[in-house]
């Protein structure tokens, strides 16, 4: 269990889903504060919650927690205290949330410059690829939302620019407190709301999402990935587990033709029954997935053949062909009621053997199903019923089709 939650913590996407603009909390408390006290005792107060948010995150919180944007907070209260010194009392003590937002909105600009080299380090680190998915995450996050922060100030410093070259006669008093003092708090509340919105509208989306496990070389779970994911190229190199389910009857192969949108050999004849093997789930699991209701008391049960790695320019794979070898056209019919396909003889696959007809998987597996299953079910039958197939036989079409 604790491996599992080791893997879960290491790969889940999910974790760097935070709500980055809680970061800029203690800037709005700034303020917030400078209309009840002033703006020294604002600062302080300020610059304490500020070194306690960063020292939970970056400390206590670290590889778990991202918090980013505390970042440019941080900084900003730092260029903000460059005004104490300077002694400009006048203009903080009239203008101090009006500074603190200019102080913000630099700072914001210029760290909008570096997103691709932190980004671009971050991929080429030396990190294992599936731990850097969390903070790329949350870099992507810091990123998006210190835009937003950015184009909203800017915009409102720009409005309050536009307020102070009008007449006088167009001034307000409520208007000037709203804009220089309580419009700078509202954004940024607005901001936090919206990003939790946001990521909660994400992490939901992600919670429904299936998610395949990444096996290493020797077949070991050692993390998860998203199954839209999985499909992209650029994960192309992780390897999945995948189970295949081959159907024999009365000595032959029942093929199928697999979908357009496969992966790997579309629309080329392959056994019926294929799926991947999701994180959490075994392969005897998904044995029972695949077949659903079809899987009888009565019947034989589909048995491990051979697990073998599957690679080519699309995907990387860990296979498990299983076999399901049934006797009765009751059962058989049972199985493959929502199928269409046929029944090939074992000469008539090896005429049209690389030929492009079967599918990858199957090209390479029929050697084990030749050598085994089929060579086991031709022994039996020409013990009990021994019936001569005619190589110039027709592939005999199942009646019930969908």
């Amino acid at each position: 269990m604790e491996q599992i939650t080791r893997i879960k913590n290491s790969m889940d996407i999910r974790k760097g889903l935070n709500n980055q603009a809680v970061g800029l909390l203690p800037l709005l408390l700034l303020m917030f504060l400078n209309n009840f006290y002033t703006y020294l005792v604002s600062f302080v107060i300020a610059g304490v919650f500020c070194v306690v948010s960063c020292f939970t995150f970056w400390g206590l919180f670290r590889g778990r927690k991202y918090q980013f944007m505390l970042l440019p907070t941080a900084l900003t209260l730092i260029l903000y205290s460059l005004f104490l010194f300077l002694r400009l009392e006048p203009v903080l003590y009239l203008h101090s949330p009006l500074i603190a937002e200019w102080l913000l909105v630099a700072v914001l600009s210029v760290i909008g410059f570096s997103k691709r080299p932190i980004i671009g380090r971050v991929r080429k680190s030396n990190r294992p690829a599936l731990k850097r998915a969390p903070l790329r995450t949350a870099l992507n996050e810091f990123f998006f939302v210190a835009q937003i922060a950015q184009n909203i100030y800017t915009l409102h410093l720009f409005i309050l620019l536009f307020y102070m070259i009008l007449p006088e006669n167009y001034q307000h008093i409520w208007v000037e407190r709203l804009l220089y003092r309580e419009a700078p708090l509202f954004i940024g509340l607005g901001i936090i709301v919206y990003e939790q919105i946001r990521v909660s509208m994400m992490k939901h989306g992600l919670a429904e999402e299936k998610w395949l496990p990444v096996l290493d070389k020797k077949g070991k779970v050692i993390g998860r990935i998203a199954y839209s994911v999985s499909l992209t190229s650029q994960a192309r190199h992780y390897c999945h587990p995948v189970v295949r389910i081959a159907v024999v009857y009365d000595g032959m192969l029942y093929l199928v033709k697999r979908g357009s949108v496969q992966p790997v050999s579309p629309e080329a004849l392959d056994h019926p029954f294929y799926g991947h093997v999701l994180f959490k789930q075994t392969f005897e699991q998904t044995v029972r997935e695949l077949l659903g209701n079809s899987l009888t008391k009565g019947e034989a049960k589909p048995h491990l053949l051979v697990r073998y790695p599957f690679e080519n320019e699309r995907v990387t794979q860990l296979v498990s062909l299983y076999v399901l070898t049934l006797h009765s056209e009751e059962a058989f019919v049972n199985y493959v009621k929502t199928a269409e396909g046929k029944l090939w003889t074992p000469r008539q696959i090896e005429e049209n053997l690389q030929q492009g007809l079967f599918s990858e998987y199957f090209e390479k597996e029929y050697a084990y199903l030749q050598h085994t299953v089929l060579l086991a079910e031709q022994y039996t039958a020409k013990r009990e019923q021994p019936v001569e197939v005619s190589a110039e036989t027709e592939p005999v079409t199942v009646s019930p089709t969908r």
